[in-house]
């Protein structure tokens, strides 16, 4: 029967594998790094600010157009065609009326 390593509550140095130790710090590293950077391009103070413009132009946008809702919704649009009709037919009428006044003046 083959011996088998003796379990005892202390760290057996032997068993480390060093290989996988500096991968696992490497990658600790890098991680770490990457943490850092980011932290170090992002202006907290300029992120809220920008945050708070975005809120704002929502809200602007958001009146905005409940504005033109509202007014649109009291426009009669068949009624606005009628009035246009109306002026161009009062406009035809005094232009062929102040013609034919011209032409009996001559």
């Amino acid at each position: 029967m083959p011996k088998q390593p003796k379990q005892n509550a202390q760290y057996d140095a032997s068993q480390t594998d060093a290989k996988k130790v500096r991968q696992q710090n490497a990658q600790s590293a890098m991680q770490q790094s990457m943490n850092e950077e980011f932290a170090s391009e992002t202006d907290v103070n300029q992120v809220r600010q920008q945050n708070a413009q975005s809120a704002m132009n929502m809200q602007s946008a958001s009146a905005q157009s409940s504005m033109n809702e509202e007014y649109a919704s009291e426009t009669d649009v068949n009624e606005v065609k009628r009035q246009i009709q109306q002026a161009e037919a009062k406009k035809k009428n005094a232009s062929s009326t102040s013609m034919n006044q011209n032409k009996g003046s001559y």
